[in-house]
C-alpha cells in the first residue's frame, strides 16, 4: 500500500511539474487579435493576391493585375484581412446585372479607391480614400455591373477620373 501511494504521488509531483513548465497545456488555445507592437506572426494567414488577370485603363494605358471576385464567397471576402496589396494589382468584382450598389470596409485593413463602372466598364463613381474598418455605406450612385478596388490614392497618382473606360 505505501508503494502505491509513493507511486502515485510521484506521479502526481510529475504530472504537476509538466503542467507548471508548459510542457504539458490543457488549456484551450485562442487566436489573439495582432497588436502593432506584436513581433509574433499572425496565426491566421493572410489572404495572398491571386493574379486572374490584367486591367488597363483606356485613357492612360495604366495597367493593373486583378483578381476577380464573381461568385457569392469571393465577392463577401473581397479585400479583407489583407495588410498589403502592390499598387500594380487590384479587385475586380464581377455581378451579374447592373443595378445601384453599396460596399463597406469591414475588416479591410487597407484603405482603397473603390471604382463603380456600368455594364459598358465606364467608370460612373470614384469612392476614394475609404477608411479601413468602417461598416458605412459606400454607395455607387449610379448602376454598376462591376466594381475595382485598388490602394487609396491610385485613382489621383495615376490620374484616373469619373467617365474614363477600362478593359480585361
Amino acid at each position: 500500500m505505501k508503494k502505491i501511494v509513493a507511486i502515485i504521488l510521484v506521479v502526481v509531483l510529475l504530472f504537476g511539474g509538466l503542467i507548471s513548465t508548459g510542457i504539458l497545456n490543457f488549456s484551450k488555445k485562442t487566436e489573439e487579435p495582432i497588436s502593432n507592437n506584436s513581433t509574433e506572426e499572425a496565426k491566421v494567414e493572410e489572404p495572398q493576391f491571386k493574379k486572374e488577370g490584367e486591367l488597363t485603363f483606356t485613357k492612360n494605358q495604366q495597367k493593373l493585375s486583378i483578381e476577380i471576385a464573381d461568385n457569392d464567397q469571393e465577392t463577401m471576402q473581397g479585400l479583407m484581412y489583407r495588410r498589403s496589396m502592390p499598387d500594380s494589382c487590384g479587385m475586380l468584382f464581377i455581378f451579374p446585372d447592373n443595378q445601384p450598389r453599396n460596399f463597406w470596409m469591414k475588416n479591410t485593413y487597407l484603405p482603397l479607391d473603390i471604382l463603380f463602372l456600368d455594364e459598358s466598364k465606364k467608370i460612373v463613381t470614384i469612392q476614394a480614400n475609404r477608411t479601413p474598418f468602417s461598416e458605412e455605406q459606400i454607395p455607387s450612385y449610379e448602376n454598376a455591373k462591376y466594381v475595382l478596388e485598388v490602394n487609396a490614392g491610385y485613382c489621383k497618382r495615376k490620374g484616373i477620373e469619373k467617365g474614363d473606360s477600362v478593359k480585361w
